[in-house]
């Protein structure tokens, strides 16, 4: 049995976070759950980026922010869906990272990597 920070978790599993317009949300989860994905976590944020003139003002924009915990053989169709779904051309559509993962636990079962995800 493999310890909590199993090195071939992060071969194997991503995590996607993605700050997107809000009003897409809806749209993005149904094409999201056509591709499979086991779950994901969404939050209300705030933030600016390059849209906004002037940051000093306090002027922060209300955006959503999704994370997706992964196979790493499923992160380019994810990534496919989010940008198809997204993308308006205008400024604030949003950005999209995939970072590596050194593992996952499911607190209840205590399985581990894609068994705690899928």
């Amino acid at each position: 049995m493999g310890g909590i920070n199993d090195k071939s978790a992060g071969e194997i599993m991503k995590k996607i976070e993605c700050i997107i317009r809000s009003e897409k949300l809806k749209d993005l989860t149904e094409a999201l759950l056509g591709v499979g994905i086991g779950g994901m976590t969404v939050s209300e944020v705030r933030g600016f980026g390059m849209q906004s003139t002037r940051p000093e003002s306090f002027l922060f924009v209300h955006k959503t922010k999704i994370e997706i915990f992964a196979l790493d053989d499923q992160v380019n169709e994810i990534l496919a869906v989010i940008l198809k779904e997204c993308f308006s051309g205008k400024a604030g559509d949003g950005k999209v990272a995939v970072m590596p993962m050194d593992n996952c636990i499911r607190i209840r079962t205590k399985e581990k990597m894609d068994k705690a995800i899928i």
